[in-house]
């Protein structure tokens, strides 16, 4: 049975948690394989999330000397480090993403990938449902620039679901703070000569909660990303 890591970091999303708690208990990925989960909860936090989030897993990280999607990563992934698995997914806690298509991700590693994100435009081209205009126009945009600076064409830079090989995340060195995370991860895929490959998956709108990206203002700071990665 394969061992595989699942980091979630986590801001006021406790619709989307016990959506994904009620998921992850129908869902065959646990009798697939050895699950370990890594919660890293935003101090700014003020739901049940970390309640919810403590019936997952002991492994419960407090996020308090700094705050964004990018630094919630790289505190994870250093406590990965002290007890690495073979396969890392990280995945977002608003419920938009399931576990039947994380296994998607960890086949595709299976396959001899490096690096694997779940696409959400990969063969479908109209706007998901429940997906604001604006967030679906920029993805597209940004998925673009991104494509022609590393010379691979990526149908969704900023997916909520990646997934790694150790050996693939041990050389990722990652410096952002915040939503340019996957902008990140692509460029030092193009660096690092990592297989990244995408795979078609399911996605719907967020259980409660509101997105925390800001539109116009995380856009720019992750094509910045996108230029100087």
């Amino acid at each position: 049975m394969g061992e595989v890591t699942i980091i979630v970091p986590v801001k006021d999303e406790e619709v989307g948690l016990n959506f994904l708690l009620s998921d992850y208990k129908s869902s065959s990925l646990k009798d697939l394989y050895d699950v370990k989960f890594i919660f890293v909860i935003d101090r700014r936090t003020s739901d049940s999330s970390r309640k919810i989030a403590s019936e997952f897993s002991d492994t419960i990280i407090d996020q308090e000397e700094t705050t964004g999607k990018g630094s919630a990563v790289r505190q994870a992934i250093e406590r990965w480090k002290e007890n690495p698995t073979n396969n890392v997914v990280f995945l977002d806690a608003d419920g938009s993403y399931s576990f039947d298509s994380v296994k998607q991700i960890l086949e595709a590693l299976e396959g001899g990938a490096d690096l694997v994100s779940g696409s959400r435009f990969l063969s479908v081209r109209r706007r998901p449902e429940g997906m604001s205009r604006l967030h679906n126009f920029g993805n597209r945009v940004l998925s673009t620039i991104s494509s022609l600076r590393n010379g691979r064409r990526i149908s969704d830079l900023c997916t909520g679901l990646w997934g790694f090989n150790s050996q693939s995340l041990m050389k990722m060195n990652v410096k952002s703070r915040g939503f340019d995370l996957e902008a990140e991860l692509a460029g030092i895929a193009r660096k690092q000569g990592l297989e990244h490959i995408e795979v078609q998956v399911d996605w719907s709108q967020r259980k409660g909660g509101t997105s925390k990206l800001r539109s116009l203002t995380d856009g720019f700071i992750i094509l910045l990303r996108i230029i100087r990665t």
